[in-house]
């Protein structure tokens, strides 16, 4: 059987040990799997069977003593976010998205490895210059240079929700791992008990080409059908799907080469099933340099962000549609009121214009997925 090394002190989004023991909650099947290389940074290292007939609260209220620092890698369980009461003041907890799309061994060895190289707090800078720069601006442009698509999207509502999946975990903290996520909702956190009654003030045209990944939540389903979405999907690879989008809402969808014509089709057969599939309900900025594109479908490809950032696109939202679809496009320049390149770009901000302040919030978990 493959082993995979764990390198507790390489997970910089923990900060310091500061006496805690470090935990690594994994499937009884994969306990013979995971090896923690020793070092002097803890106090302690221990290992903790998490099976889908077990409440993860209940492992923490009785095998998870305080202060600790969590590593959660557990593929065949429906991991959601904890209570901070539940968590509690001197705990840290890092979430492998693994299990809303299958996970190998290779992915999770692929995916460990780009977290270790991870720097959170050069993610915070990115992060803060992002967000410095949308403020500055009342649009923004998403455009396509090759097929000349532009799409403008009114970010500044105060009715959506920003969150973050960066940084350095405070205590009582939490976070997918790999990090590397901004991501615009319809809804905040606090609204995702219903489908959101407002749509994105975002218009025009968007070349999707790149990278697929296809989530499944708690409803019934065939790991079969997920992947044979996502199979479909993977054909716009080199060549894009161009949707025409009125206030968030695919109205139009064509492709641009026989090759793409399979992700055409898969994604009119999702609009035709339930037409909420029609809906932009995630605008992603996606800031992780360090993650490579592991090329099956994976959730932790969604913070992909090569060397300049990278956009994507969220269709569907868990529970309520079947699959929610992240459709990842380094194609995409985002672009200010001045034509200016924004996000992957290093220009230097103008002080003198105004700026509309962005809500951001730091979250536990993919609003997404639910």
């Amino acid at each position: 059987m493959k082993k995979i090394t764990i390198y507790p002190s390489y997970f910089k989004q923990f900060g310091d040990a500061e006496g805690s023991t470090f935990y690594l909650v994994t499937n009884s099947s994969l306990l013979d799997v995971f090896l923690i290389e020793d070092d002097k940074k803890y106090k302690n290292f221990k290992v903790i069977v998490y099976d889908s007939d077990v409440s993860f609260i209940e492992l923490l209220s009785k095998e998870i003593q305080e202060p600790a620092h969590i590593l959660v890698i557990a593929p065949e369980c429906l991991f959601e976010s904890v209570h901070p009461n539940d968590l509690g003041p001197r705990r840290k907890l890092l979430i492998f998205a693994c299990n809303s799309a299958p996970t190998s061994l290779e992915a999770i060895e692929h995916f460990l490895r780009c977290g270790e190289k991870t720097d959170p707090e050069e993610q915070e800078k990115v992060a803060d210059r992002f967000f410095t720069q949308c403020e500055s601006t009342h649009l923004l442009k998403l455009i396509d240079e090759e097929y000349q698509t532009v799409a403008e999207f009114l970010h500044l509502n105060e009715f959506y929700g920003w969150h973050e999946q960066l940084g350095v975990l405070e205590w009582g903290g939490q976070q997918i791992f790999p990090s590397g996520e901004i991501a615009c909702f319809l809804v905040p956190l606090k609204g995702i008990n219903k489908l959101p009654d407002i749509q994105f003030y975002l218009n025009g045209e968007i070349a999707l080409r790149g990278y697929p990944v296809v989530h499944s939540g708690p409803p019934s389903f065939l790991r079969e059908d997920q992947e044979r979405i996502y199979q479909k999907l993977a054909t716009f690879k080199d060549y894009p799907v161009i949707i025409k989008i009125e206030d968030g809402i695919v109205v139009d969808i064509k492709a641009t080469h026989q090759s793409a014509k399979s992700a055409l089709k898969m994604l009119e057969a999702m609009f035709m099933v339930d037409s909420r599939f029609r809906q932009i309900f995630e605008i992603g900025f996606a800031i992780n340099r360090h993650v490579e594109i592991f090329p099956r479908n994976s959730a932790m490809n969604e913070v992909y962000g090569g060397e300049e950032g990278c956009v994507h696109f969220g269709f569907g939202m868990l529970p309520y549609t079947q699959y929610h679809l992240d459709l990842i496009c380094p194609n995409i320049k985002v672009l200010n009121k001045d034509n200016e390149v924004i996000f992957g770009s290093n220009k230097k901000r103008d002080e003198s214009k105004e700026t509309k302040k962005i809500i951001r919030h730091r979250v536990s978990h993919c609003p997404c997925l639910g």
